[in-house]
């Protein structure tokens, strides 16, 4: 599963997603306020003027504990300290006497809060990383008070004098102020009270979860003859202990290629349920508690339950659009999952007699070997193709000619790790982006692929910077599955999303801080890439003959990736339902284990596994809360957008710089609809996407 991470902004303060900021500014933040001091009567052609502010061009790392703590109350400080400064001001309200001011504060927020995001999941120290965790709590505890600060938000609310014309200045404060009324700023003291509570309550219980998920790396002792079918190099890297015992953690890097390889049926059931029980012992409980205080809060806000609430300020607006869209992709998936199955289940027959159902630990295996089978396609020598460090060369330099833009690596550039990479993101010869890669496994490390927003670029403040998590494989000639490439696209499209959106002049309008259900178009899209055989020939070269992959396997890979298409969409649907129904039901009824076996039965192509809790490593269940069905929301809308890529060509520069500035530059000064309405001249529809569903 492809993750995009941008925790702080996109569910103020709680941890999770929405679209109205936190999501991962303006003015140059100083350590201390300034003090304002009336100018003496003086010659003005006398007076000094003082020098522009400096351009941050890089964001503050947190190397030890004691610097994290540091920089989060240096921040946290001067927010309280910019709050003071505007609820103080006694004349008329203005864009410069009070919007300026506080985006200034919430440009402090933005160095801290996404940077806890981060450190806490890759940052190799322990102290590091708990000190994150604390600042964390600290900083959103700050953020749900200021959300709920009567004074602020009366103060945003009197702005007068702000032109028609100046729409985004417009736009920045009109959604201030539906955030703060989101919030419950108009509730009475009891409630907006505990509104705080419950909010910090909830930041603590997604840490847990999500922590836990991190530290249950689990291992599985396997002999040699178990693991047979996996790949030479996978069993290199594996060497046996003395006793011949191989063990397998459930690492993504480990799991999934047993998982697409393992011949035998008990050594794929074995890790898959590891895999699938990771965090059981400890986050059923606490699950259930964040969504008993996620549906309190939305209670308290006036609203049925969590799903709604969230659904506000989204695209979909509102619940049941969300539960009628979940139902209707389904029902279009429906048919092509059974055919799917059913060719699955003549498979596993061949090697397992009498095989009467498909299991989950069957999918990726079966799926590879009908397509090697039916369509020529040896996901072994496929792999042969795609050496990590020459698909991530090849990726930046596709980006460099599709944008005209260059990667330019920065040596010595501190980061978090050493193994990190550091680059500037060049136009025209000058710097406006910093991007890091940490694309490799170690201890303590997020599992997942995701890509982590740093600092939002605000235009003549700071630059746009994020870092590209991911664990691929390493060292000399380590090479990557055909769907590893795919998801190293999905995630370098949100990157380019965030550092193209960097140049606004107000904090909430930079970076991805679209309407969350928009927010994955950008990633999907960029998959479409790694599909193109002109696109892959520029990296796939084979080791020993230094030839680029055969055009005709590319389109063996293509024909054979509609194959299981069916059984994926209603995977994803399984997904989307089980994260929406748990936020859609009130705790009194809420039987977590009860309601995942009515969701796999109604959505899911296997069944229910028996021993595990799979909701409990289920990570998304915290950042995107109910709303996982904003992949599928987003792919509806991606397969709309490509035609135009099509018609003129996957390189064409002048549709991908169009396509730069009308859905990736806008950040959150636009709404999604207009953005594709810009960009199509139409509003989107929903044909191509079940063209693409549907269709043999």
């Amino acid at each position: 599963m492809k993750r995009f991470m941008n925790v702080w902004l996109v569910m103020f303060a709680l941890g999770l997603v929405g679209c109205t900021e936190p999501e991962k500014k303006l003015g140059t933040v100083p350590t201390e306020a300034p003090k304002k001091e009336p100018l003496a009567k003086t010659d003005p052609s006398k007076v000094e003027v003082e020098a522009a502010p400096k351009i941050v061009l890089e964001p503050t790392l947190w190397a030890t504990a004691e610097a994290a703590a540091a920089d989060c109350s240096k921040n946290l400080e001067l927010v309280k300290t910019i709050r003071g400064e505007i609820v103080r001001v006694a004349k008329e309200r203005t864009v410069e006497n009070t919007l300026v001011p506080y985006a200034r504060l919430r440009l402090a927020l933005d160095r801290v809060i996404p940077m806890t995001d981060l450190m806490k999941e890759v940052h190799p120290d322990a102290g590091v990383r708990a000190a994150a965790e604390n600042c964390e709590v600290e900083a959103k505890k700050v953020f749900s008070e200021l959300k709920l600060d009567r004074e602020l938000f009366q103060a945003i609310n009197a702005v007068a004098g702000i032109p028609a014309a100046d729409k985004l200045t417009l736009r920045f404060r009109d959604n201030l102020l539906r955030e703060y009324r989101l919030a419950g700023v108009d509730k009475d003291d009891a409630a907006r009270a505990k509104l705080k509570q419950l909010q910090e309550d909830a930041v603590k219980l997604g840490q847990e979860f999500a922590k836990n998920i991190r530290e249950s790396r689990l291992e599985v002792e396997f002999t040699k003859d178990e693991l047979a079918g996996m790949p030479e190099d996978f069993l290199k890297s594996h060497p046996a202990n003395a006793k011949g015992i191989i063990r397998i953690s459930t690492d993504n890097p480990d799991f999934f290629p047993v998982v697409n390889y393992a011949k035998s049926e008990k050594t794929r059931q074995k890790i898959y349920l590891a895999y699938l029980s990771r965090a059981k012992d400890k986050n059923d409980e606490v699950l259930l508690k964040l969504l008993t205080t996620r549906h309190n809060y939305a209670v308290l806000l006036g609203y049925t339950d969590w799903a709604s609430y969230t659904a506000a300020d989204k695209m979909a607006k509102d619940r049941k659009t969300i539960a009628d869209f979940i139902d209707k992709v389904a029902a279009l998936a429906r048919p092509r999952m059974q055919e799917d199955l059913k060719e699955i289940l003549v498979a596993k027959k061949k090697d397992v007699k009498g095989a009467k159902t498909v299991e989950v630990w069957d999918r990726f295996f079966y799926v590879k070997k009908i397509q090697e089978e039916k369509f020529g396609v040896d996901s072994k020598v496929v792999r042969e193709y795609f050496e990590v460090n020459k698909v991530k060369q090849g990726l930046l330099k596709m980006t460099e000619d599709l944008f005209n833009i260059q990667f330019k690596r920065v040596i010595g550039a501190k980061a978090w790790f050493d193994g990190v990479e550091v680059y500037d993101v060049v136009e025209n010869g000058k710097v406006f982006a910093r991007m890091y890669l940490d694309l490799h496994p170690r201890a303590n490390k997020y599992g997942h692929a995701a890509v982590f927003p740093i600092y939002t670029g605000v235009k003549d403040v700071q630059m746009p910077s994020a870092a590209l998590v991911t664990n691929f494989p390493s060292g000399e000639n380590a090479y990557m599955e055909y769907n590893d490439v795919v998801t190293f696209f999905h995630e370098f499209g949100h990157m380019i999303h965030h550092l193209f959106a960097g140049n606004h002049r107000w904090v909430t309008q930079g970076g991805i801080n679209c309407e969350w259900d928009f927010a994955e178009v950008p990633s999907q899209l960029y998959e479409e890439w790694a599909r193109s055989y002109p696109v892959l020939a520029r990296f796939a070269v084979h080791p020993k003959t230094n030839t680029p992959i055969p055009e005709d396997l590319v389109k063996k890979l293509n024909a054979s990736a509609e194959f299981g298409k069916g059984v994926h969409v209603m995977r994803q649907m399984f997904y989307a339902a089980l994260s929406f129904t748990f936020h859609a039901t009130a705790p009194d009824g809420l039987n977590l284990q009860k309601l995942l076996g009515e969701m796999q039965k109604k959505y899911s192509p296997y069944p229910l596994v028996k021993g595990s809790l799979e909701y409990a490593s289920f990570g998304h269940l915290d950042s995107y809360s109910s709303m996982y069905y904003t992949y599928m929301w987003s792919l509806v809308i991606v397969k709309d957008l490509f035609n135009q890529f099509q018609e003129k060509g996957l390189m064409d520069v002048d549709t991908a710089l169009s396509y730069r500035q009308l859905i990736l530059a806008p950040g959150g000064s636009v709404d999604a609809d207009d953005m594709v309405k810009n960009f199509l001249s139409r509003p989107y529809a929903f044909d191509s996407f079940q063209k693409w569903l549907t269709t043999k």
